[in-house]
């Protein structure tokens, strides 16, 4: 008798404690500011880079937001198709809009514009110009923009007081525009290329639907 009454005691004072602190994470989490990093951008082959942001709390369901990111050989270690001089540098501003406020997990949707700029410069390659023609070279310099915009949903989970993760997925679309400039020793040529080809392989302005999906770390303020 006396082991159940101790057991009973236990639970009145440990439960309540726990639902305190369970809402008291809630409240912060719908007033929190978050500093947020994205590790995984710097494994793209691509286009790796790092990226940091800032999420600052505007109003109960209103948050606003910046990613910015900058990418260089020393970054992208894991690719091989970065060239002799490869730089990214990209912003992207996102308004967020928090279903619940008072959810310990928030969920949100967001509206994020983004504008990429990248350069670099290739020695002994080929690409195919907007016309379809191909060519080799022996040394060039390419410059590439992106910019559009993505409709995502997200959620921020709680790993800890002050600690989580930010996992989105969405859609969108953008503009590309690649060109090859300062192009040595410029030939015609016949290229095989595979059914997949690599935003380095052609020159041109393209538009086309774009996806957005990730995770990102977040410390919250």
């Amino acid at each position: 008798m006396k082991t159940h009454l101790s057991v009973l005691l236990l639970l009145l004072l440990v439960v309540p404690h726990a639902f305190s602190q369970e809402n008291d994470v809630a409240r912060q989490s719908g007033a929190s500011s978050y500093i947020t990093v994205s590790p995984f951008s710097s494994l793209d082959i691509y286009a790796p880079r790092l990226r940091l942001g800032y999420i600052q709390h505007v109003a109960p369901h209103v948050k606003m937001g910046v990613d910015i990111g900058y990418g260089n050989k020393g970054i992208g270690f894991l690719s091989n198709h970065l060239g002799d001089s490869y730089r990214l540098w990209e912003i992207r501003p996102e308004f967020h809009y928090v279903l619940n406020p008072k959810a310990r997990t928030l969920k949100y949707i967001s509206a994020e514009l983004f504008y990429i700029d990248q350069a670099n410069i290739f020695s002994n390659g080929e690409y195919q110009t907007e016309n379809g023609e191909d060519f080799r070279y022996d040394r060039a310099r390419f410059e590439r923009q992106k910019y559009g915009m993505h409709l995502k949903f997200g959620l921020f989970l709680n790993l800890g007081q002050k600690v989580g993760l930010n996992f989105y997925g969405g859609i969108g679309f953008r503009w590309r525009n690649s060109e090859y400039l300062d192009v040595e020793n410029l030939e015609s040529t016949d290229v095989f290329r595979e059914w997949y080809s690599s935003l380095y392989d052609k020159e041109g302005r393209d538009f086309g639907p774009n996806p957005s999906f990730g995770v990102k770390f977040y410390y919250r303020l």
